[in-house]
């Protein structure tokens, strides 16, 4: 389980006050937000990549050792001297998956391009590579900004498909989007942060 008490956040500005809310596995959640509300910031103090100035943020009953985590939060963050295949290699390596790469592969339709440099992939390519390292970690905590960007309607298809396994598998997913509409279908709960608060609704 994830627990988050009395979290607050604080950029230029508080953007998030006392939010306390426990994500359990096995649930999918999503999260909607307009740009510069606070739901990236969410992401980043949730998988430490920025420090918190209250509150907490735990993980319970969780093996300490092992990645439990897995958040890449934009194609931007690609080195596009890479290939594709060589992050889906890293990524199981690092988080000591099981994973099938190649049927990974396969699942997304990048036996074409898997290989070549990602200087050369359009947006909706990059995001396939990106969906598919989520996969591959195997982490039981998934954290997803924006990961329908650049997908056409097949793909979008695919991807919610996966989302689903993945819930059944016992993993928490924590999506977000601009629009609800996007998400809510898949969704057991929905988180929205307005004027400083986190409002949860179980669907």
């Amino acid at each position: 389980m994830l627990s988050i008490n009395n979290l607050t956040l604080i950029t230029r500005q508080t953007i998030l006050e006392d939010f306390s809310f426990h994500f359990e596995k096995g649930t999918l959640y999503g999260i909607v937000a307009t740009n510069g509300s606070g739901k990236t910031t969410l992401f980043r103090a949730i998988t430490q990549l920025i420090p918190i100035q209250k509150g907490t943020i735990e993980l319970v009953g969780e093996n300490k050792s092992k990645r439990e985590f897995f958040y890449f939060e934009t194609s931007e963050w690609f080195d596009t001297n890479l290939s594709g295949m060589d992050y889906l290699t890293f990524v199981k390596k690092e988080w000591k998956s099981t994973a099938k790469i190649e049927e990974i592969i396969h699942l997304w339709e990048m036996e074409e391009y898997i290989h070549l440099p990602i200087k050369k992939y359009s947006l909706g390519m990059k995001q396939r590579v990106l969906i598919a390292m989520y996969l591959v970690s195997q982490a039981n905590y998934l954290l997803m900004d924006e990961i329908t960007n650049g997908l056409d309607e097949a793909s979008r298809g695919i991807l919610f498909q996966a989302l689903t396994t993945l819930k059944q598998q016992g993993k928490m997913v924590l999506l977000s989007s601009h629009y609800k509409e996007d998400i809510e279908e898949y969704c057991d709960y929905l988180l929205t942060i307005q004027n400083k608060k986190m409002e949860v609704a179980q669907l």
